[in-house]
């Protein structure tokens, strides 16, 4: 039985079936195909996973207190890989530059008001990209229920 990727006009996967009309043939299943672009010229498939992760995923909403987020790396095949050129992360809904620094790319999130906040990276600025994990971080007040204050969260 064969499997195929479904590729667009730019060489991005958007899916995979068992139909193979305008697709490219892959080898078998395998869903970490999808958001990698196909190389028609080299038959190869690309594409570079992004993995979140944070130190801590609760902090005290006080404006000193942080949590740092960091980006690694791996090729849609699960080798290691690496990234030289800066992100563009999402957290809360405000973009900020994620730079490369002492090997890592990092930010530090803190803030002043209860609630979370999601941290993702924008992908669209690289098509070698694929999408990554939204990591969450609480802030928590002391004792507070919650606070209808217009955010003054940071991103630093």
């Amino acid at each position: 039985m064969a499997f195929y990727a479904h590729i667009n006009e730019s060489g991005k996967v958007y899916g995979i079936s068992m139909n193979g009309s305008l697709i490219v043939p892959i080898p078998s299943y395998d869903s970490s195909y999808m958001g990698t672009v196909y190389n028609a010229e080299t038959g190869q498939f690309i594409g570079i996973r992004i993995i979140l992760s944070a130190d801590k995923t609760e902090i005290a909403a006080d404006g000193a207190d942080t949590a740092t987020v960091t980006a690694s790396f791996k090729n849609w095949d699960g080798t290691p890989a690496d990234y030289e050129k800066d992100l563009v992360a999402v957290v809360g809904g405000v973009r900020t530059i994620m730079k490369k620094a002492n090997g890592a790319h990092e930010i530090k999130i803190s803030g002043t008001e209860v609630g979370t906040k999601t941290v993702t990276v924008d992908t669209a600025s690289d098509p070698h990209l694929m999408e990554s994990n939204t990591i969450s971080i609480t802030l928590k007040g002391a004792g507070e229920q919650g606070n209808s204050q217009e955010e003054q969260s940071s991103v630093k």
